[in-house]
Parts: structure tokens; C-alpha cells; sequence
């Protein structure tokens, strides 16, 4: 017999194998791999622990080592020969105190009078910390970057015998301290870095020392707080303990050897047992179908017992005559009638789909409303903020989609409420509530603040439960526009996001909702919050005009909270603005101020724009202080404790700042104008501070990092009032160029653009300059620089000169002049 006849060669137990086999195999490795993940995941514990455990311990030993300082310090400051010491400048007991305080390198007696002053030597880092201690914080121990080396100082209170604060005493501490508390930490197992934060941002901070081995994992590392502003980042090394993995694995694959090897031996017994009842079942049948014989042996296996039944069965029924059954099914089949096939009749698939129809129900089908849009604008989507004329291009009805549209992309980037707020200009209340219907109907609940300044909304978005907020306001404007600006998810959106909301409101992707309104004030938590953070040095007496804008009345609360003698002009809030226009930037609407400053004799004057997002100052000799120089008196303060960190100013903004920026230990970055473009370059480099020439200031340390014509003021005189020099006196020694203000020029909104694009062509104007064309055009030169960029607001071209001189600048400004001509003759130039 051939190999082809002989039949299957896989027995009956084949397949059954296989499954045995590849399951067992399968749960001893999965339940093996479980056995190493659990290994792994105690391991991890084990590091948790460890890592925990070891931060634990050096952080309680670096505390322990400060308030050791911190107690001798305190006994140090209290003790009666300091007072008299302080009064009577004894050198003999600041000695004393010297070998008293360990570590300390130098000790500063300091008199309330003498207070002012100290940063022209030690900085203003060490200003804010003297003038805190004065107004009775905290004693505490600060780090500060000067010249690219660590000082460290600690400044407590001495009080007089009415337990009144009557100066501070200063030490300043050197290495030798700092190898005493950098001891606490231990050099073996690990790396431990502490770093110094002073607000809330975590990503960066001052790094005070770094110690131990090398530790490249880092998925172990453990932070824990020394104190409110040191922490203790603790790395472990390779050396930390370690868990075998192979005790607990080695069962698992002793289980699957034993496992495997007895599944061998039953699937050889079971094979065993199967032959021998095979054989026992094939003698059965040749004995039955040959000689008759009937008598069914004893099988083991119930299967082969089985067989052998139907075996017998069959084999009987076969025993009849085949004669006898073949005449039989003859005759049968006689008998039988025929059988007459007929076709199958078709019925077409259009006929039973209509006798079908007759059986279903009628389907109803309700007509929806379609909404037309009202039309909108496209030229009222700028820059960064939503600006048309009222009832020309921003109607009622046109905000009322504008708020259906960004209900809509509220709730499609997943959030549910949005802030709303308006400013004092007479058209804010009704398109404010034409927004907030839309907002609702498109399924979005409102927050509703009421008539606020812009940096109370976009607080709201990072205090309250909703991190989006709208603005109507006009800002700068003239009476007759108004606008809005959005925030989502703490970002003002721009550009390409604001011509979204017009697309989305042109296609109709409007869906329906129904939100809810709710109404808070947020004014007392607002001004609660920036009274806690700011502490001047000294009283200051200031006049403030807000141009009958929206900040004028927080203004007033707000200075009147710090213990500021203020002079209000015009801050009443009135949207027809019947003064002067809400605009700082042009000098024509700071002549009240400035007149108000001198004839009071004012430390200074403050302005604020419409809607309170921006900041102007007047010096006690009536003189404009352009925000560019404010924002150096800003990175003087702010760039001592964040070393390394970007500043970001605008392309209208002074050519000093770069250097005086970098002299101060940070990275200087010039952008774009636009207050939507700033915010979302400083949150993209996670800049400290920044500022535009227009009066925006962005100040990431102790705040938000968004735009606050308020908290920019109070920062500003915190600055001021720990300085014993007069408000020139301190920006005159800010380097200055001689400059002209902001220029504009009337022209429409497609000319600009395409002015501008051939003056950037025009060899003849940019020849030998330095060319800057991220925004606008600025060409540099040794001697000054001039800029031509068109408003991203208005139809208009803006302008600005700057250079060493008077000279330098009418030259500039009659090379642009030549070029403007050359390209646009149409144009009124003004200068």
C-alpha cells in the first residue's frame, strides 16, 4: 500500500496537544513576566522609599541648619546692644556680631531713614528685601546673582523698647557658611541640587549648589521644600539598593518544566491507552462482520465502547438478502407518483419593494430651522483682537453670532464657561449682553464681571474655574469703535485663531445649547490680591489720570489700599471721554498730568489707556517716561533673582535694552507688537518680564505674565518708593536715547501693507543700516534707528525715530521721509 493510501497520520489527540501545550506555555510566561513586573514595580517602591527617605533626611538637616542661622540672627537683632548699635553706629559691636554669626561675611546696621539706596550697591533684590523686613515681613533668607557670583543674605527686624521696627540688621553671608549648610546633604548615593524659587514658577529657578555623584536616572528624583523658598532636589544613583529578580522568578520556570514534563508523560499514557482499545475495537468488528461472533470486549475508553455499539448496529441491518432488498426497491419505486418540476416565477425587485411598502409605517421627518448669519466683516478680525466702528461694522446683531461662533470653539477645545466683561464705553453694555446671548445659546455658560478693567478678566481666567473670558472694549480707540478680545485657555487668541471664529460664523458651524449665567465680582479679590503682593518702602504722593477709562475707579481703591496720596484726574468713568482721549501714548493727552504733577509737586504721575492695560509715567519734573525705560527699571529689579531668563520687548522698543539686559544676567528678545503676539511669545520662552513701547508690560515674577495697567503701576511704585533719589533722578540714570514719540500716518487698510512691502525693497533707504523685518521695517544704524510698521488696529502707518542726538534723528526721519515720497506721494507726512 502506498504512503498516499495509508490514511491521516495524525492521531486523535494532535490538535489537542498543540492547545494543551501553547496554553500552559502561555499562562507559565505570562504569569512569569507578571512575576517581573512585580518585581520591577517593588523595585521602584524600594527606590520611592529610598529616594523619599534620603530627601527626607537631608532636607530636615539643611532646615535644622537654617534656623540655626536664622536663631542666631534673630538673637543677634534683639539683643540691647544693637539697638543702641544702630543708633549710634557702633563698628565695635558689628564686629562683635561678625564672630557671633558664623558664616556671616559683612553685617549692615540699617536705619529706617537710611534704608533707601541700597541698590546702587547691593542691588534691588536686597532693596525689596530690606524694605519688606521694614514693613514687617518675614525674616528670610535670600540668594542673589551679582556679577555672576552667589551672595546670600538674611535681614532681620531690630526693634526699640515699644517693640516698634526701627531698622534692619543685614547680614550677608559667604562660602565658609555655605560649605557649613551644604554639609547637611550627603555626597554619596546620589546628586542633591537645591535651588532658590521666589514665585510660582517652577521651571526655573537660582541654583544654589549642586553635590554627590552623577546620576543619569531620573525617574526616582524627589523635590522636597527646605524652607518657602529652597527646595531640595534629590537624584539617586545606580548604587542605591537593589532587589534580585531571579528568586522570584525561578519558580515560575521550574513550575513550567515540571508543568510540561508531566503533560508528556499523561499524553504518552493517554496515547497508550488509545492504541490498546484501537486494537481492541478492530478485533471486535472482523470477529462481528465474519463469523458472527457477538460478544463485545471490555474497553477502557468510553469513546472506543461507543464505536463498538454502532459497529454491532450497522452490521445487523446489513444481514438481509440483496436480491430481496433490490426487488423490494423496485417495486417501491412503481409505486411511487411522478414528480413534475415547474420554473421558479421571478417577481421583479421593484414589485416587492412596493408590496413591502404597503406594510411600513409613514416616516415623519421634521423641517429644522435654518439660521442665516447675519454678514460679518472680515476686516474687523485684526491682528490680535476683534475692532470695527459700532453700528457700522460691530452691530449688535453681528456680536451676537461673533458670540455663538466662540461658544462654539469654547466648548469644542473642551470648557464649558467663559468670563465675560466690558469696559465704560457707551456701546460696551449692549453688545456685552448681544455676546453674552450668543455664548449661552451656543450651550456655553457665562461668568458675568460686569464693567472691569482688562487685567480683572484675565485674572478671572486664572482664579476662577474657567481658564476663557472675553473683553468688549475699545482700548485705545476713538469713542466711536469698540471690540473684543478672547482668551481660551489663558491664551488671547490672534491671527490665524480670530479669523477661525469668522470662518466658523461664514460655513455656519453654530451649534445650539443652552448655558447658564451667573454673575460675580471679583474687584475685592483682585485688589485683595495685588495689596498682598506689593509693600512700598516709603509713602509716595502721585496724581493718576485714567482719561475717564475703566481703570479709573480700582485705581483709586487700589492706591488708596497701598496708602498712596493720590490726585485723581478724571476717573470717573465716562465712554464719551469728554477730557481728553484714553490713549497714554500720544504726549498731547498727558498735559493734565503733567500739570497736575508739577503744580502738586508729585513724586510722579501714572496714566492708564481705556480699558486699564496699559501704563504711562510722568517724573516729578513733568517729564515723559516712554514704557521702554519702565521696563528697564523693571529687569533691574526683577533679573537679579532669575538669572538667565528671557525678556521680551517689541520691534518700537529702545536699542539699549538689549545690552542693559544682558548686563543684567538675562537674555534679550525682540518680537512682534500686539499684545496677543507678547503674551504668547513670553508664555513660549517662559520670559520673566516683558514690555511694549505702547505701554503693555508683562511681568511674569510674582504674577500672571499677562498685560495689567494696574499691577504694572503698583510694581512700578514698589520700584520707586525703596529709592531715596527722586523719580528723574532714578531714569536719568537709565541710558536714554533722544526720540520721538509714536508717529502715525493715515492711509487704508490694503495701501499700508503694500507700502510697506516696497519700502522694504528700496535699496536706496536700507543701504548700510541693519534691517529688522519681523515686524515692519527697522533699520538700524551706529548713531540711531527708525522704524515704519503698519497698525495692526488702524488704517495707518506708524512710525518712530531714535538715536544719539537731534541730529541723528532728523536725518533718519528725512531718509524716511525721501522713501515714503518716493513710493507714496499720496501720503500727509507730518514731520
Amino acid at each position: 500500500m502506498s504512503k498516499a493510501a495509508s490514511g491521516p497520520q495524525r492521531t486523535i489527540i494532535f490538535y489537542s496537544r498543540i492547545t494543551i501545550w501553547l496554553a500552559l506555555l502561555f499562562i507559565a510566561g505570562g504569569m512569569a513576566v507578571q512575576s517581573l513586573q512585580v518585581n520591577l514595580f517593588t523595585q521602584s517602591d524600594v527606590d520611592r522609599a529610598f529616594a523619599n527617605a534620603m530627601a527626607e533626611q537631608m532636607s530636615h538637616a539643611l532646615s535644622i541648619r537654617l534656623q540655626d542661622t536664622r536663631r542666631l540672627q534673630q538673637a543677634a537683632s534683639n539683643h540691647p546692644q544693637t539697638l543702641q548699635a544702630l543708633r549710634e553706629d557702633n563698628p565695635a559691636w558689628r564686629a562683635t556680631l561678625r564672630q557671633f554669626l558664623a558664616g556671616a561675611s559683612q553685617l549692615r546696621l540699617i536705619r529706617r531713614d537710611d534704608a533707601m539706596g541700597l541698590h546702587t550697591t547691593l542691588g534691588y533684590a536686597v532693596q525689596d528685601l530690606v524694605s519688606r523686613t521694614l514693613n514687617g515681613a518675614d525674616m528670610r533668607l535670600e540668594a542673589v546673582q551679582r556679577n555672576g557670583d552667589l551672595h546670600f543674605y538674611w535681614a532681620s527686624p531690630v526693634r526699640d523698647e515699644q517693640q516698634r521696627i526701627a531698622g534692619v540688621l543685614l547680614a550677608e553671608y559667604g562660602p565658609a557658611w555655605l560649605s557649613q549648610f551644604q554639609s547637611g546633604a550627603s555626597q554619596t548615593l546620589g546628586q542633591v541640587v537645591v535651588t532658590q524659587y521666589v514665585d510660582n514658577d517652577r521651571s526655573r529657578g537660582l541654583e544654589i549648589f549642586r553635590t554627590g555623584k552623577d546620576a543619569p536616572r531620573t525617574g526616582t528624583l524627589v523635590t522636597l521644600p527646605i524652607n518657602d523658598f529652597w527646595y531640595l532636589t534629590y537624584i539617586p544613583a545606580e548604587e542605591r539598593p537593589q532587589l534580585s529578580l531571579m528568586p522570584m522568578v525561578t519558580p515560575w520556570v521550574v513550575v513550567l518544566l515540571a508543568t510540561l514534563v508531566g503533560l508528556f508523560i499523561l499524553v504518552g499514557l493517554q496515547k497508550r491507552e488509545i492504541l490498546r482499545n484501537q486494537l481492541q475495537l478492530l478485533t471486535y468488528v472482523r470477529g462481528l462482520s465474519r463469523r458472527g461472533v457477538d460478544e463485545q470486549p471490555t474497553f477502557t475508553l468510553r469513546l472506543f465502547h461507543e464505536l463498538a455499539g454502532s459497529m454491532q448496529h450497522l452490521i445487523h441491518t446489513l444481514r438481509p438478502s440483496v436480491s430481496t432488498s433490490v426487488t423490494s426497491s423496485r417495486d417501491n419505486s412503481r409505486n411511487k407518483p411522478d414528480i413534475v418540476f415547474e420554473p421558479v416565477r421571478k417577481t421583479p425587485v421593484s414589485a416587492r419593494l412596493a408590496a413591502t411598502d404597503k406594510g411600513l409605517p409613514e416616516l415623519m421627518v421634521e423641517e429644522m430651522e435654518h439660521e442665516e448669519p447675519a454678514s460679518v466683516s472680515q476686516s474687523i478680525f485684526r491682528a490680535y483682537d476683534i475692532r470695527g466702528i459700532v453700528g457700522q461694522d460691530l452691530t449688535p446683531e453681528i456680536t451676537y453670532w461673533i458670540g455663538r461662533a466662540l461658544g462654539a470653539e469654547v466648548r469644542e477645545r473642551g470648557f464649558s464657561k467663559l468670563a465675560l466683561a466690558w469696559d465704560g464705553r457707551l456701546s460696551s453694555p449692549s453688545l456685552s449682553s448681544e455676546l453674552q446671548r450668543g455664548v449661552l445659546e451656543a450651550g456655553c455658560h457665562v461668568i458675568s464681571l460686569g464693567a472691569q478693567p482688562t487685567g480683572l478678566l484675565y485674572f478671572a481666567t486664572h482664579e476662577l474655574d474657567t481658564p476663557c473670558g472675553a473683553m468688549i472694549t475699545g482700548s485705545h480707540n476713538p469713542a466711536e469703535f469698540n471690540g473684543i478680545k478672547i482668551v481660551i485657555d489663558r491664551h488671547t487668541l490672534a491671527q490665524e485663531e480670530l479669523m477661525g471664529l469668522y470662518h466658523r460664523i461664514k460655513r455656519g458651524d453654530l451649534p445650539r445649547g443652552e448655558g447658564q449665567l451667573e454673575q460675580r465680582d471679583l474687584s475685592p479679590a483682585y485688589l485683595q490680591r495685588i495689596d498682598d503682593d506689593i509693600q512700598l518702602a516709603r509713602p509716595l504722593n502721585i496724581v493718576v489720570d485714567a482719561g475717564n477709562g475703566i481703570a479709573g475707579p480700582l485705581a483709586e481703591q487700589l492706591l488708596q489700599r497701598l496708602g498712596v496720596n493720590a490726585t485723581c484726574l478724571f476717573c470717573d468713568v465716562d465712554g464719551s471721554f469728554p477730557n481728553h482721549h484714553p490713549d497714554p501714548g500720544v504726549p498731547h493727552n498727558l498735559q493734565s498730568l503733567q500739570q497736575t504733577v508739577l503744580a502738586n509737586k508729585a513724586d510722579l504721575g501714572l496714566a492708564f489707556d481705556g480699558d486699564g492695560d496699559r501704563v504711562a509715567l510722568v517724573d516729578n519734573h513733568g517729564k515723559i517716561i516712554w514704557p521702554d525705560r519702565l521696563l528697564m527699571l523693571l529687569v533691574e529689579d526683577i533679573l537679579p533673582r532669575h538669572p538667565g531668563r528671557d525678556v521680551i520687548y517689541d520691534i518700537k522698543s529702545s536699542r539699549h535694552l538689549a545690552t542693559l539686559i544682558s548686563r543684567h544676567g538675562g537674555r534679550p528678545a525682540m518680537w512682534k507688537t500686539g499684545h496677543s503676539l507678547m503674551k504668547r511669545k513670553m508664555q513660549e520662552t517662559q520670559a520673566v518680564v516683558g514690555g511694549e513701547f505702547s505701554g503693555h508690560l508683562y511681568i511674569q515674577d510674582r504674577w500672571y505674565g499677562f498685560d495689567d495697567g494696574l499691577y504694572a503701576a503698583a510694581r512700578l511704585l514698589e520700584i520707586l518708593s525703596q529709592r531715596s533719589q527722586s523719580c528723574a533722578e532714578v531714569f536719568a540714570a537709565l541710558p536714554e536715547d533722544v526720540s520721538t514719540p509714536e508717529i502715525t500716518i493715515n492711509t487704508d487698510d490694503v495701501r499700508k501693507f503694500s507700502i510697506l512691502k516696497t519700502l522694504s525693497e528700496d535699496a536706496q533707504l536700507t543701504d548700510g543700516a541693519r534691517v529688522f523685518t519681523m515686524d515692519g521695517l527697522r533699520i538700524e544704524f551706529p548713531d540711531g534707528w527708525g522704524l515704519v510698521r503698519p497698525s495692526n488696529t488702524t488704517p495707518k502707518l506708524t512710525l518712530r525715530f531714535a538715536g544719539n542726538n537731534e541730529a541723528a534723528v532728523a536725518r533718519l526721519q528725512q531718509r524716511m521721509k525721501e522713501a515714503l515720497q518716493r513710493h507714496a506721494p499720496e501720503l500727509q507726512i507730518p514731520f
